[in-house]
């Protein structure tokens, strides 16, 4: 049973999760927000996210501990959104795992990078993963660190993985990276039998050191009582489909096996033309659709929002101007079991107001 003072209907919104993991609807669709607590200003919420990489890779993480504790007194949960923070380095952390060093910029704090090593698939072929790689060592310490700090009150999340080729591209380059895949594809092939091979172990050693096996699943918001990660492969984007299908597609599969519940990050334009590869891979998962900068948001990408469902998958419905007045028109055209509404919410009042209009009109 999950207890945390920082949600007190925690055993509720669980019950709701599983539920919907078993493509049951209970009462009404789930709903995940935080929203300031009775009288704290919207613009006076701590940002827990800007600095979150460049926080965590300093030699003590009180700054980060204290933004965290702040922010857990400003805001509240109403729903079904499970506390939690992620240990994560940043992006490129998976690249890092295997000898890559995360670089910060004076004036770019808010994000990090790597710069690539790999010259040529043939100089560190086979790739070997070693759990002894500093910055991995560093990231376990982290999780348990958070997994102490959070007790009682946020659970610890899975990282932001962006294994599987988007590892391979950070380690070469995107634009070299692109190239090998006409130029030297059996090196390909390699490298990315070689980065799969450790995901499980990688993933594995993270949710111990963030005691997951005891309180369960946490990313996003989201939970699972057993499984639960988001998968991705950003590079896509710059993929035609002959190359999806031969060197990630069979990777994403195998993620998806290793995990009982699935959240599915597809990111921007380009990635859509592999919407139908991505929704063959069976099971009842969430599709994240991220239009990208520039584009309508997510929750007006009906035509995509419906073609998921009726692949059998459920959906991560969220964007700026999803309130009630847009819930209530979607509700009607999606299906209610399958759907998790992150809405653009600024007051109690307004979460309190969507949940009841949920529960009576579903």
């Amino acid at each position: 049973m999950l207890n945390l003072s920082t949600k007190p209907d925690a055993v509720e919104a669980c019950t709701r999760w599983e539920h919907f993991w078993h493509g049951e609807l209970y009462d009404r669709p789930l709903v995940q927000t935080s929203v300031p607590r009775q009288g704290v200003p919207v613009g006076e919420v701590v940002d827990l996210y800007a600095l979150r990489y460049y926080l965590a890779s300093q030699p003590t993480w009180d700054q980060q501990l204290a933004l965290i504790d702040r922010w857990l007194e400003q805001v509240c949960f109403p729903g079904d959104m499970i506390p939690s923070i992620a240990p994560d380095f940043g992006p490129d952390q998976w690249a890092a795992f295997y000898g890559a060093e995360l670089q910060f910029g004076e004036d770019s704090k808010y994000t990090n990078w790597v710069e690539p090593f790999v010259d040529g698939w043939k100089d560190v072929l086979p790739l070997e993963f070693d759990s002894r790689n500093p910055t991995f060592q560093r990231l376990l310490e982290y999780a348990a660190c958070l997994a102490r700090h959070g007790e009682g009150r946020y659970l610890v999340a899975h990282i932001d993985a962006h294994s599987n080729a988007d590892a391979l591209s950070a380690m070469r380059g995107p634009e070299n990276f692109m190239m090998d895949l006409y130029d030297c594809p059996d090196l390909v092939e390699k490298a990315m039998h070689d980065v799969r091979r450790a995901y499980k172990q990688i993933l594995a050693a993270i949710a111990d050191a963030g005691r997951m096996n005891t309180w369960g699943y946490a990313n996003k918001g989201m939970w699972h009582p057993r499984s639960f990660q988001v998968v991705q492969s950003d590079v896509i984007c710059m993929m035609g489909s002959e190359h999806m299908r031969q060197f990630v597609l069979p990777a994403l599969q195998e993620e998806f096996t290793y995990h009982e519940g699935i959240y599915f990050h597809l990111d921007g334009p380009g990635a859509l033309r592999h919407l139908d590869d991505i929704l063959s891979i069976p099971g009842h998962w969430i599709l994240q659709w991220q239009p990208g900068d520039g584009q309508k948001p997510n929750w007006q990408w009906l035509d995509i929002l419906q073609k998921a469902q009726n692949a059998g998958k459920a959906l991560h419905v969220f964007g700026k101007g999803l309130n009630l007045e847009a819930i209530k028109t979607l509700h009607h055209q999606l299906d209610p079991a399958r759907v998790v509404y992150t809405p653009d919410l600024r007051s109690e009042t307004e979460a309190h107001d969507l949940l009841k209009w949920l529960t009576l009109n579903t």
